[in-house]
């Protein structure tokens, strides 16, 4: 069966139609194979036949660490540097960052700015707009870090602080076009990161991923991301009962970016270990010769690289 999901089609196929090769007839249709939910035992054998099975959403989390020098000791020189740079801009810039509280008015402001980003993607959804009432609802679990010139909103993420998973999570950020190369995205999270830590709180968390990083989310998230020294962990571990399992075999490039990217839990023995398997990291190219470097992801159990020839 051929379905769209949010312009990316896609056909849905059974375990059996999966291994015995009759998905096929779907090949120049759509840009992806999935079979929904299969089942923990057929997993060897789907891999065998080029599917790769995954949590459906995959959850951003680092531990803050008690003070900010151990936590950049963690990173590559170069994402250290990044990070440093990311701030002399802004000091040079006349950007002024501070956290403040989320009010109604606050909130409008941030959606006027996250809307215009969303509505420049060619897959966006604004989930933030759907949320507004929730996130008003719960605003005083919020704490805003917020980048101004001149008074002006020019970056802004809000940040939920959750005491019960000892957490603070940055649920949604924006970044006007027009300082898109000022890296302050970067630093919108590296403020998240001193809040947590302000805070007492374990984990800093950059919310949960769509695991399929080319269609809504792109490859440059993924590696984003993964510099900033999170790690990526399948959404169930965080929040049982969360997301789903899927196996799916990419197939083209009309909708999908090249190279696009999932996470795989690796193969493991026995069945009852599967799902608590590290995961591993996948790119799916056309190309001969993908530059792997910018994909290296944290724990990560390896990288694979696959070839698709598009019929």
């Amino acid at each position: 069966m051929i379905v769209s999901s949010m312009g990316l089609p896609m056909a849905l196929v059974d375990v059996d139609q999966a291994l015995s090769g009759d998905w096929r007839e779907y090949e120049g249709k759509v840009d992806l194979i999935r079979v929904q939910d299969p089942p923990v035992e057929s997993w060897t054998r789907l891999r065998e036949a080029g599917f790769l099975p995954k949590p459906q959403v995959v959850a951003w989390r680092a531990e803050v660490l008690d003070s900010e020098d151990r936590y950049l000791g963690t990173l590559p020189r170069k994402d250290r540097y990044d990070i440093r740079t990311a701030y002399r801009r802004a000091g040079e810039g006349g950007l002024r960052v501070g956290t403040e509280p989320l009010t109604a008015g606050l909130l409008e402001e941030f959606l006027e700015l996250y809307e215009r980003q969303v509505a420049a993607m060619r897959h966006g959804w604004a989930v933030a707009v759907e949320q507004r009432r929730n996130i008003l609802a719960e605003a005083e679990s919020y704490c805003a870090v917020m980048v101004r010139s001149q008074g002006t909103l020019v970056a802004g993420c809000l940040n939920q602080d959750v005491p019960a998973k000892d957490e603070i999570r940055a649920r949604f950020s924006a970044v006007s076009s027009d300082h898109r190369h000022d890296s302050l995205a970067r630093l919108l999270y590296w403020e998240m990161l001193r809040e947590a830590r302000g805070r007492k709180r374990r984990w800093a968390s950059l919310g949960r991923d769509i695991n399929l990083y080319g269609h809504v989310v792109k490859p440059g998230l993924f590696s984003f991301k993964s510099r900033l020294g999170f790690a990526a962990v399948p959404g169930q571990l965080l929040e049982p009962g969360s997301g789903s399992h899927q196996a799916d075999r990419v197939v083209r490039f009309k909708e999908l970016t090249d190279p696009t990217l999932l996470l795989s839990y690796a193969p493991v023995a026995g069945e009852a270990a599967a799902l608590a398997a590290p995961l591993q990291l996948n790119l799916c190219t056309p190309s001969e010769e993908l530059d792997t470097g910018p994909y290296r992801g944290v724990g990560l159990a390896g990288t694979t690289v696959h070839t698709v020839r598009p019929t």
